[in-house]
């Protein structure tokens, strides 16, 4: 069965070198020619979730610029129909300067906050003709997806909300959220460790249903106040690049395909991600992963 996966957020170029130690200030570093990725949370979410499932639905902003055809490709090699919300209007893209090291996998990124997008896109009625079984947001675009995320939560469509880092949108969108998987750089305001964040979440938005990724180390999850925590394979990380992206769109099929099983999900989700980080980039684990018959379906 094939599964109507909606993603609603962000859309990157990821322009990706690898270099074998970080420049210091001032250093000027040669590297052979970066990797040109399409990327963002939803997005890589969306991908994962169509290698799955054979296809994903996505929401976010593109527009019109000098690389609007090779996102539209990528999107079309990778089986992802994608809804426009800057309803191809003239757009600057989102870029992230990605620096990853060789040794081990670390990186840093430079990348710049999305402009606010005004359109004549209608939510409501393109949600309606898709009528999607899963709903995935990252918290970017208040402007349409606190819409969207009211409309699932009315038609009681499970929403699962990336929470990366604290964003102010969180306020509104966290009631709706059935499922909230964090990074450990999520820090809602007042909240200094793990333990607070549980609680935050808990007290003040109900949210019963938590996970927290940590690179490397195990994710730790709560569901109906159990604790638990799922181990990671110890691997030799290549790039980890998109992996918690992946981590959210693996966990949407396996959460329609296990039962709504909230530990099962997040298990074979985990594995995915884990798989990920032994390959460069976002794409090229891809292939690899289908012709090891990892596909569970």
């Amino acid at each position: 069965m094939s599964y109507r996966g909606l993603f609603a957020g962000l859309t990157t170029i990821d322009i990706q070198y690898f270099v074998d130690r970080f420049p210091g200030s001032n250093q000027k570093i040669k590297t052979n020619p970066p990797d040109i990725l399409v990327g963002g949370p939803a997005t890589n979410a969306a991908i994962a979730f169509s290698l799955l499932n054979g296809e994903a639905n996505l929401f976010s902003v593109t527009g019109s610029n000098a690389f609007s055809q090779f996102v539209n490709l990528d999107f079309i090699k990778n089986n992802i129909n994608h809804l426009d919300l800057a309803d191809s209007a003239e757009c600057e893209p989102v870029l992230a300067s990605v620096i990853t090291s060789t040794n081990n996998g670390d990186r840093n990124v430079f990348t710049n906050h999305p402009a606010s997008v005004t359109s004549t896109v209608q939510v409501f009625k393109l949600f309606e003709a898709l009528n999607p079984h899963i709903l995935l947001l990252d918290g970017y675009y208040p402007e349409f997806v606190l819409e969207i995320a009211h409309i699932a939560k009315e038609r009681r469509i499970p929403v699962v909300l990336d929470c990366g880092s604290w964003k102010s949108q969180y306020n509104q969108l966290l009631p709706t959220a059935d499922v909230v998987i964090c990074s450990a750089d999520f820090f809602p305001p007042g909240c200094e460790n793990e333990n607070n964040v549980v609680e935050f979440l808990h007290d003040n938005y109900g949210i019963r249903k938590l996970a927290i990724s940590r690179g490397e180390k195990s994710l730790i999850y709560f569901s109906g106040g159990r604790r638990g925590e799922i181990p990671v394979e110890q691997i030799e990380i290549i790039d980890s690049l998109g992996a918690g992206d992946f981590l959210h769109g693996a966990f949407c099929y396996y959460w329609l395909t296990c039962g709504n099983n909230f530990i099962k999900a997040l298990e074979h989700a985990v594995k995915l991600a884990t798989f990920t980080c032994m390959y460069k980039g976002t794409r090229s684990w891809m292939n690899k992963f289908i012709s090891m018959n990892k596909v569970e379906k």
